[in-house]
C-alpha cells in the first residue's frame, strides 16, 4: 500500500519494543500507529513545557500589571 507520509525507522530495545508492543495489542492498533501517536503526545508535551517557560519568562519580565477591574472598564 503506497502512502504520502514520511516513514522513519526507529531502533528498540527489547523491553521498549515489549511494552510498545503489548500497549499496540491492548489497544488493538498496530505498533506503527500506536509509535505514531506516542511520539506526537511527546511533541505535544515538550512544546506546551517551552511554551510554558515562555510565558513564565514574560510573566516575571511584566513591568506594569493591570486590575481586572481596570482591564474590562
Amino acid at each position: 500500500m503506497a502512502t504520502d507520509n514520511p516513514r522513519i525507522q526507529v531502533m528498540l530495545d527489547d523491553e521498549t519494543n515489549a511494552l510498545l508492543s503489548s500497549l499496540a495489542g491492548r489497544l488493538r492498533r498496530s505498533i506503527s500507529s500506536t509509535a505514531a501517536d506516542l511520539i506526537r503526545e511527546a511533541l505535544e508535551l515538550h512544546e506546551d513545557t517551552l511554551l510554558s517557560r515562555h510565558g513564565d519568562a514574560r510573566f516575571t519580565s511584566s513591568k506594569k500589571w493591570i486590575s481586572h477591574e481596570d482591564t474590562w472598564k
